[in-house]
């Protein structure tokens, strides 16, 4: 049989002895001047240290035991001794490499789950819940809600051919000083009156409604405010903070693919209603004169952002408006009474104006940070008299 050199220190005194090791099967002998001063399993003894020039070992059940063997090992003992811990764990076991290569799979695979979990999230929340969150928000707009007896029925009107199932959607004009229209959790959609004063024909607004129609029933709303706002909005973090709130709503951003899916959406609703989409297009050309100017870095800016730019939604629009035989959305009538509810409402809160600057500018130094659009209270004169 072979024969090892080693030290060894047996437990019982503190006197370093220089012996032989012997392996046999699965366990080994210590001897000394050629006398056996003992016999180990390989199976008890853990690695302690690595000194260079040589290996230690500890007993798992003798205190102060210790064997020191050559480094580096014998290849007879090398599948015998327990292998040596470095880096610890399941890395020892594997190697540096692989382990590397692995935990960089899991760190990917977790940053993965933490960036799409408002999609698979936002399906499981209850519509008790989503709809208690849209009136904690709705409450900011506390008074400004828009209603009159013909611009409410032009405004149904509207909606029933966009949607036509009516369930769990609620449409409403606010009076907001702002070119904009958001969609609220729990089915919830506000049209503000800056929007119907901008619009200039009922086939526009609709193609606006439309967008936040499909928000709605793709359930995007859920999605955007748990990605910005994380849990605590399931967790009573929608506390209903007047203004800031109302901002912070505005400035929510959805991913570019839940933006097209939008409006795909309003444009198959259109063409389904026989509403021509080429209203879309016609908004979305004016809008996209103010989003900056035209070029290349215009063009990477439009790719990037959290929201398609006016003009590439134009072409959206205006292609799928081609060849069509299309009716008004509303009669002129309908139209004026849903662009007039705000300004023949008595009752209606005076007018909030809050405006958000274009991401163009907004994005200034930071062209590549984070998918929002960003709003701010900022007071801006009345589009029309009231």
């Amino acid at each position: 049989m072979s024969r090892f050199p080693a030290w060894h220190y047996d437990g019982s005194s503190a006197v370093r002895r220089y012996v032989l090791i012997e392996p046999f099967g699965r366990e080994f002998r210590v001897i000394e001047d050629e006398a056996v001063i003992g016999e180990y399993k390989f199976a008890d003894l853990t690695f302690n240290d690595d000194q260079g020039e040589y290996l230690t070992y500890r007993h798992a059940e003798i205190d102060g035991w210790r064997l020191g063997v050559s480094n580096p090992l014998a290849p007879e003992l090398e599948g015998r001794l327990p292998a040596q811990v470095r880096y610890g764990g399941f890395i020892d076991r594997i190697g540096l490499g692989r382990a590397a290569v692995i935990l960089a799979g899991i760190s990917a695979i977790a940053g993965t789950i933490f960036l799409t979990a408002p999609t698979w999230i936002a399906p499981l929340v209850p519509q008790s819940t989503e709809a208690r969150i849209g009136e904690l928000l709705f409450d900011d707009f506390g008074g400004r809600v828009c209603s009159t007896a013909d611009g409410d029925a032009a405004l149904a009107k509207l909606v029933e051919k966009l949607d036509g199932t009516d369930e769990n959607l609620r449409v409403e004009v606010v009076n907001m000083n702002m070119v904009n229209a958001v969609a609220l959790p729990g089915g919830r959609v506000l049209l503000f009156d800056g929007l119907l004063a901008e619009a200039e024909s009922p086939e526009e607004a609709a193609a606006v409604l439309g967008h936040e129609i499909g928000h709605v029933r793709k359930r995007h709303v859920m999605q955007s405010l748990l990605r910005q706002m994380g849990l605590s909005v399931l967790l009573g973090g929608m506390d209903g903070a007047g203004g800031s709130t109302v901002s912070g709503l505005l400035s929510l951003s959805y991913s570019r693919d839940a933006e097209r899916e939008a409006d795909t959406y309003s444009i198959a609703r259109m063409q389904g209603a026989r509403i021509s989409p080429e209203g879309g297009a016609a908004l979305f050309d004016r809008l996209a004169g103010e989003d900056g100017p035209e070029g290349s870095a215009r063009t990477m800016i439009g790719y990037i952002s959290s929201h398609p730019h006016s003009d590439e939604r134009a072409d959206a629009f205006r292609e799928a408006a081609e060849g069509g035989d299309y009716d008004p959305a509303l009669s002129d009538t309908e139209w004026r009474a849903l662009q007039e509810m705000c300004a023949e409402d008595p009752d209606v809160a005076e007018s909030a104006s809050i405006i958000t600057l274009p991401v163009d500018e907004a994005r200034k130094g930071r062209d590549d940070e984070a998918e929002e659009s960003v709003a701010s209270p900022v007071p801006v004169r009345d589009q029309r008299a009231r």
